[in-house]
């Protein structure tokens, strides 16, 4: 049975408000992500959490627990920002750096990966991989997806990112791309098939059917999670709309399922790194 990726987007429920906000919310990360962790321990998953620098400050305890249970850390950024909050090139790079020796520190690990808040890296952003490559092994930004991410045409599977086209694959290159998982279909395009939201709103017989079909064809599965995504008792903020809330009652037994029936694994045991 073929080996696919777990991730998890390690982010408090409130990290989609802006950064300056953040301390107005109680944190729910650790009892959420509990849930995710006894999951994958009663099913023997590991996974890749890519997590905030700022959520390793607040909580290293957390991060020391994810690692003991056998998980991997990459970074999600410091502060959750969508690319186009960044200033200049220079505050992304910074964002970035921060992060990485926050988590380097709690983990007790070098952290290989990362991948943008909101999959922010869009046609205009592509600068951004200059950047990313030149402290990590991997990226998981790309959704190839449009037009809600402009990037349909991109490539579909793990590819070694060429450093002069992050579209075009370098069997010569030492840094990786991970997109996410969709499921094409023909006349229509690319349908996203990853998870969180999409697992919450997509019928899951399609996510299912598309998965294996994923693995049929000899390819891995990349699949995300947010811990939001299985709480329950997530708090009503007014700035979210709908789409924050819908299907989370049914988010654990759509999980369950996948563990029980795929096999998943992290990114740097996939790429034997």
């Amino acid at each position: 049975m073929i080996k696919n990726i777990m991730s998890i987007d390690l982010e408090d429920y409130y990290c989609d408000l802006p950064f300056n906000t953040w301390d107005q919310y109680p944190s729910r990360i650790a009892e959420t992500t509990r849930v995710l962790l006894d999951l994958f321990e009663s099913h023997k998953v590991s996974a890749t959490f890519f997590t905030l620098g700022y959520i390793a400050q607040r909580h290293p305890e957390l991060i020391e627990k994810i690692r003991a249970k056998g998980h991997e850390i990459a970074s999600h950024g410091y502060s959750h920002t969508h690319m186009q909050g960044f200033l200049s090139k220079q505050d992304f790079e910074s964002d970035l750096i921060k992060s990485l020796e926050i988590l380097g520190k709690v983990a007790g690990e070098k952290v290989l990966g990362f991948r943008a808040p909101f999959f922010s890296i869009k046609r205009k952003y592509l600068w951004a991989f200059k950047i990313i490559r030149k402290y990590l092994k991997y990226d998981s930004s790309i959704f190839p997806v449009g037009p809600h991410y402009e990037l349909g045409a991109a490539p579909r599977y793990p590819y070694r990112m060429s450093e002069n086209d992050p579209f075009k694959c370098d069997d010569q290159s030492n840094f990786t791309e991970i997109p996410l998982s969709t499921r094409k279909l023909w006349g229509i395009g690319n349908i996203p098939i990853a998870g969180g939201f999409y697992l919450r709103f997509i019928p899951f017989w399609f996510v299912r059917s598309g998965l294996k079909k994923l693995n049929q064809s000899g390819h891995s599965a990349i699949m995300y999670i947010h811990p939001k995504d299985l709480d329950m008792e997530i708090p009503q903020i007014k700035q979210y709309r709908w789409h924050y809330y819908w299907g989370v009652k049914d988010t654990t037994k759509k999980l369950e399922f996948l563990l029980k029936n795929f096999r998943f694994t992290t990114v740097k045991d996939i790429l034997s790194i």
